[in-house]
């Protein structure tokens, strides 16, 4: 067999291209075409990278077929010198150019980037930088003041998005975003109930929900971050819907807002009176 057909039939049946053959030989495609083609024959050296990169071998120099199969590498022709600066050489100039600018546009960002943050070290494990909630109409739903502070108000029956974003730390990462609810006044895991939770893909540090909000609903909300090594992180808001008989803000622990016949009220050590409000959680005051 030809020294030709020995290099096609190798490199198929490995699946290379010539392309691929030259790349690993470190020569030209051409140069694999001429081989091929029994245009030229492949010197000593990448005769024995051939071998060991497609598992052959080839006939010794003296016997007929390398000596039929062997056309010593034509010399290529004086060709006429052509202008440098043709077409295809000023195209290759300016998209050379073009990512150059790219490539350099890339690194300033990335040097601002990374020099406004330079005075914000990163934290070791991973936290909540941001709690969002919008409605159907992609309007943000902030919390509500008179409701009191970090109290968010939703209508009944509506539906909610929430997006959580986090940063992963320097020595854990975020697994998964949790969401718990439990209901104001209970403070007990008997009451909680986990509501939604989404895992975190790889290079995203957020989390996005739909949630349908209930007739009633008067809760804190949890946001956690799964992360490795049991490790959670938690931040807590407080939701509620308006009472739907009078659209009134829902009573929250610590404001209490009660008649006398509501209130029993104990003396208690050190000038303390205890109030005991029926339907309503304990509360010290001076």
């Amino acid at each position: 067999m030809r020294i030709s057909e020995i290099i096609k039939q190798a490199r198929e049946g490995l699946g290379l291209t010539q392309e691929d053959l030259a790349e690993k030989l470190e020569v030209s495609r051409q140069a694999v075409s001429k081989w091929e083609l029994g245009a030229s024959v492949p010197s000593p050296e990448n005769l024995e990278l051939l071998e060991e990169v497609l598992g052959v071998s080839f006939p010794p120099p003296e016997e007929p077929d390398l000596q039929t199969a062997a056309v010593p590498e034509a010399v290529p022709e004086a060709t006429a010198k052509t202008p440098f600066w043709n077409w295809k050489r000023v195209v290759l100039l300016v998209l050379g150019v073009l990512i150059v600018l790219a490539l350099l546009s890339i690194v300033m960002f990335e040097t601002l980037r990374a020099g406004a943050h330079t005075n914000t070290p990163r934290h070791a494990e991973p936290y909540v930088t941001g709690v969002y909630f919008f409605n159907e109409d992609a309007g943000e739903l902030r919390s509500d003041p008179e409701a009191g502070a970090g109290w968010y108000l939703f209508a009944p029956g509506s539906r909610v998005y929430l997006l959580v974003t986090f940063e992963d730390g320097s020595e854990n990462t975020v697994n998964a975003v949790s969401l718990f609810l439990t209901p104001t006044g209970t403070e007990t895991l008997e009451y909680r109930e986990q509501i939604a939770v989404q895992a975190a893909g790889e290079g995203r540090n957020f989390a996005l929900f739909a949630w349908d909000i209930p007739e009633e609903l008067t809760a804190h909300l949890e946001i956690v971050l799964e992360c490795g090594g049991n490790l959670r992180v938690t931040e807590t808001l407080n939701v509620a819907t308006p009472y739907p008989e009078t659209g009134s803000t829902p009573e929250i622990p610590g404001i209490l807002s009660l008649s006398t016949d509501e209130i029993q009220a104990v003396e208690g050590d050190m000038g303390h009176y205890i109030l005991e409000a029926h339907g309503a959680p304990f509360a010290e005051v001076e």
